[in-house]
């Protein structure tokens, strides 16, 4: 079952939802060029970034049992129509930002639904205790976006002249995973679930899922770690190109290269966590890192010194997202697995629209340094905070 069926799974999926991501960072790796071409500033692109992660956020829940009762593949199909849809709407929308929110909210709907199928659909395909290093390369779906498409994004537009070429290569990009995964993709014949499920014995249950604690610890830690980190990301080629002065193909290398790093580190921290046989440790320096990148992130001006933030990008970025999915698989039995990839996954897209939405208007009225002490360091410190005290004794 571990064998390369397993690991082709592992793959289709996670192109699957690395398209959802692609999709999300196009507003905010080409945020100079897209302000510019709708007329509007820092607060409106908090909003056209998190209104991404609305639906995403409201469809979680019932996803959990949708994509129960459906399947995996049919769940998949849904999820890339609207990776799909909203790059058409999104070139439809001209100059108006209402439609280009609209188009931001179609593929966030689809982000949502990823969030919650991919962990859903490795898990059974591994046995537990040998799903730290699977279920980190799944985490890396966010963060492996992250790395390549802002100099991708920007190349693209540079080359083109146009930012709406970003919206046709993503497109066209979709359409292809989009059949790779139709051919690719199968359900394992002998899942890796608890008895129990197989008998058919147990079902899933919200209210179940609602009584485990340790599952909303988890949320809690994503929503304040994703809602902050998310707010840096969305403003980082701004800071970049109007704080330290550097042109905009700078400022998405810079982007990358913290994303390169997280996506390397993601399954390096899912295989670390389980050589150790915990993933509450690999957690706390993550979230330990998290706070020292609050701190740092929009206050360097020296690029020689920004190596550290990109590191420090890379542990908050990469290892926080592999550990907490790991472990949604391993707190509940495993008819609940969708519930709880759900809660990280409404928590995940609510604290990414709060984040985004927020940021952008603290931006505006104290500036770049402030906002991030403000903000960022505050919501990283709660969460190492709840990591260290909320999951002591509960979570290995």
């Amino acid at each position: 079952m571990t064998s390369g069926r397993a690991w082709a799974v592992v793959a289709v999926v996670f192109l699957a939802g690395f398209c959802m991501p692609a999709n999300m960072g196009k507003t905010m790796w080409l945020a100079p060029l897209v302000m510019e071409s709708y007329g509007f500033g820092p607060d409106i692109l908090g909003w056209v970034n998190g209104v991404f992660y609305i639906l995403g956020a409201l469809i979680a829940f019932p996803a959990a049992s949708f994509v129960r009762r459906i399947g995996v593949r049919s769940s998949v199909v849904i999820a890339m129509a609207c990776a799909v849809v909203g790059n058409l709407i999104g070139l439809l929308s001209g100059t108006s930002v209402m439609v280009l929110m609209a188009s931001r909210i179609v593929e966030g709907a689809g982000f949502g639904l990823m969030g919650v199928i991919g962990v859903t659909a490795i898990t059974p395909w591994f046995p537990k205790g040998r799903r730290g290093l699977p279920l980190g390369v799944w985490g890396m779906w966010v963060a492996a976006a992250n790395a390549i498409t802002p100099m991708l994004d920007a190349a693209i537009a540079e080359a083109t002249g146009s930012y709406l070429s970003v919206w046709q290569f993503l497109l066209v990009f979709d359409v292809i995973v989009l059949v790779l995964f139709l051919v690719i993709y199968r359900d394992p014949s002998e899942p890796y679930i608890d008895a129990a499920e197989k008998a058919g014995e147990v079902k899933f249950s919200y209210k179940e899922l609602f009584s485990n604690k340790v599952v909303w610890v988890l949320a809690f830690v994503f929503f304040v770690e994703e809602g902050a980190f998310i707010a840096s990301q969305g403003f980082l080629s701004s800071y970049v190109t109007t704080s330290i002065d550097a042109p905009l193909m700078v400022g998405t290398a810079l982007v990358s290269a913290g994303a390169i790093w997280g996506a390397c580190f993601s399954p390096i921290a899912g295989k670390i966590s389980d050589a150790i046989g915990s993933r509450r440790k690999v957690l706390i320096f993550c979230m330990a890192s998290a706070v020292l990148f609050g701190l740092l992130v929009f206050w360097v001006t020296d690029l020689r010194v920004y190596v550290l933030v990109i590191v420090l990008n890379g542990f908050t970025g990469g290892g926080v997202a592999a550990m907490l999915w790991a472990s949604s698989s391993e707190v509940v039995p495993s008819h609940l697995i969708s519930g709880a990839t759900a809660a990280l996954a409404c928590s995940q897209s609510t604290g990414m629209f709060l984040g985004s939405m927020f940021m952008g208007n603290v931006i505006n009225a104290v500036g770049y340094t402030m906002a991030g002490w403000c903000v960022l360091v505050p919501c990283f410190a709660i969460g190492l905070l709840a990591v260290i005290f909320g999951l002591r004794g509960k979570l290995k």
